[in-house]
């Protein structure tokens, strides 16, 4: 094989994660044909003692296959073949990579955030008992001026916001709620409910399970509800730094979420049965 050729090959082969030796066994076997490691070993110059560990991660990554029988051959994959399966498998390789990352970067950055940032954050109130959740609630969403998320749009339903959402619709500020796949309940939004949040503009999703429920105004103040005790008790934070790992967090969830849409030719029984794949929930359908 030509070296100018050979080195064309290789600047192809590399960024596919092929080490040197791979490449050199891989473009062998296109050059000789099927053949055993004795052959391998000599034409392509890798050491016996490397040659099995390098057939076998070519195998592995399809760029060769094994011929059974004796002595067992191998024969190089076709290019076009070979190349396919490698880049689905990085692919696969990346997105595993991402999720792990995602994972532990929101426990980093909120280490980072606690210790860097200058509003370390506070907690301002501590309410328990639903009587006095609407209060607080409405006062941390009414100063929202630019971005309101709600984790649980339940929230929405049980605390009558929807007059607060009007006015900072009004005053163009940008709600996202994700709202859960259970069937409907008491403390479920109703199909009229979210046919008027959708109205105001309010961008719903739907996941199949929310873990926590919050409100979130503006990336500085979260209203968090917590599950467990006796009485339900909202916690009202101050916080950039938790915010950021929320939002994240929230984003992660958004980009998950499923289209609420209504079947008009059925009776509306529930959510689980009128919702499709998608991004956002569209009136119009």
């Amino acid at each position: 094989m030509q070296p100018e050729f050979s080195s064309r090959c290789t600047s192809i082969l590399q960024p596919l994660g092929l080490s040197d030796y791979e490449i050199k066994v891989f473009l062998t076997l296109i050059e000789i044909g099927p053949t055993n490691y004795r052959i391998l070993v000599k034409e392509s110059n890798v050491p016996t003692g490397k040659i099995y560990q390098v057939l076998s991660t070519l195998e592995s990554k399809g760029f060769i296959e094994v011929v059974r029988g004796k002595p067992k051959l191998f024969r190089a994959t076709e290019p076009k073949k070979a190349f396919r399966r490698r880049l689905r498998q990085m692919e696969d390789d990346y997105l595993d990579l991402e999720q792990r990352i995602r994972d532990g970067l929101q426990n980093l950055q909120f280490e980072y955030s606690q210790r860097y940032d200058k509003a370390q954050g506070s907690v301002t109130e501590v309410v328990i008992g639903p009587a006095a959740f609407e209060r607080v609630v409405k006062e941390n969403l009414l100063r929202a001026e630019d971005e309101v998320l709600i984790s649980s749009s339940e929230l929405i339903s049980r605390m009558k916001l929807e007059e607060p959402i009007k006015d900072l619709r009004l005053k163009g500020v940008s709600i996202n709620a994700i709202c859960h796949s259970l069937p409907a309940t008491d403390n479920s939004m109703s199909k009229e409910l979210i046919d008027k949040l959708v109205g105001l503009g309010v961008k719903i999703r739907v996941l199949e399970s929310i873990p926590s429920k919050y409100l979130m105004v503006d990336n500085r103040s979260v209203s968090l509800f917590i599950d467990g005790y006796e009485d339900e008790t909202c916690i009202q934070i101050q916080s950039p730094a938790l915010c950021q790992v929320l939002r994240e967090s929230f984003m992660l969830k958004w980009e998950t979420g499923r289209t609420l849409t209504q079947n008009h030719k059925k009776p509306y029984t529930g959510f689980r049965q009128n919702w499709k794949d998608g991004k956002t929930y569209s009136k119009s359908h």
